[in-house]
């Protein structure tokens, strides 16, 4: 199973040029019936990320599309991430919502994330990025 990391959302709603065909067939894959799981943190970064860009409009059918994922489990993030969320930031060099996701995978045992942060996660020599 893999996690699914926010960017492949984004890059799908927003038909990003570059990305948004590689990530609209990641998420028919996933539609698909093919496992994989996300976090609540990356769904609220998803929010972030559209309101940011003038999209408030668009949260909750997107919000809505991704939690009709059948084979998409959606994990949510506890006090303990959270605490080991920030103590990722200094270990491994990540944001806090990176931090947050990864204390999440290591937590259910992911070690395969559909992402192409490379910037960020794209450092942990753990965590292999797939993005295809």
């Amino acid at each position: 199973m893999r996690f699914v990391d926010t960017n492949v959302f984004i890059y799908a709603v927003t038909a990003h040029p570059r990305f948004g065909e590689t990530a609209r067939s990641i998420l028919e894959r996933i539609e698909g019936g093919e496992a994989a799981v996300t976090s609540t943190m990356v769904l609220c970064e998803v929010a972030w990320v559209l309101e940011a860009m003038g999209r408030q409009g668009d949260i909750k059918s997107t919000l809505e599309k991704i939690l009709s994922y059948k084979s998409l489990e959606v994990v949510e993030f506890s006090e303990d991430d959270l605490l080991m969320g920030a103590n990722n930031m200094g270990v491994h060099n990540v944001d806090f919502n990176d931090g947050v996701n990864v204390a999440i995978m290591m937590r259910i045992g992911v070690s395969e994330a559909y992402s192409n942060d490379y910037k960020h996660l794209g450092r942990l020599d753990f965590l292999k990025l797939i993005f295809d």
